[in-house]
């Protein structure tokens, strides 16, 4: 296996198959496989060690019942393990992941405080808006320092 052009051909093709008989939804989350497969290829990333994905994108596309879920579940465990085995993120990965976390670790503790000093528990939910631009501005420096090491990926994992 040289490269990743015949299956990003092949989940291309059938994107645009899918988009034609009406499945929108369908034929966009192959071009997201499709993409993801391109931009791992600009890395300095071997095919072989995706062979086990390929297989599965072949077996996906000749399913005769392909859902979108489907791909969408082989799309996060794609992404995963590029994640895990390379340490290559999508673009905003950390703000993403940090948005929540910074509701939970900063946003949460400063409702509590808020509520207790106010005597009030309605007001623990008024630490949330503030917990999650800190945890943006922690995830985008994240992203911003993953860009700057090359361990970015020009894709959006956006569902």
């Amino acid at each position: 296996m040289e490269s990743f052009d015949k299956i990003i051909k092949e989940l291309k093709q059938r994107a645009e198959t899918a988009e034609i008989s009406g499945q929108k939804r369908l034929g966009q989350r192959l071009n997201y496989a499709a993409n993801t497969f391109a931009a791992i290829g600009q890395k300095d990333i071997k095919p072989n060690d995706y062979a086990s994905y390929i297989d599965q994108a072949q077996n996906l596309l000749n399913s005769d019942q392909l859902k979108s879920r489907h791909v969408t579940s082989f799309y996060g465990k794609l992404i995963n393990f590029t994640i895990k085995q390379y340490g290559y993120v999508p673009e905003k990965y950390y703000q993403n992941q940090w948005m929540a976390i910074g509701m939970a670790a900063f946003g949460l503790p400063f409702g509590v405080v808020f509520a207790m000093t106010l005597d009030n528990m309605a007001f623990i939910g008024i630490g949330f808006p503030m917990g999650l631009p800190i945890g943006m501005a922690i995830g985008a420096s994240k992203d911003k320092k993953a860009f700057e090491e090359g361990k970015q990926l020009q894709i959006q994992y956006d569902f």
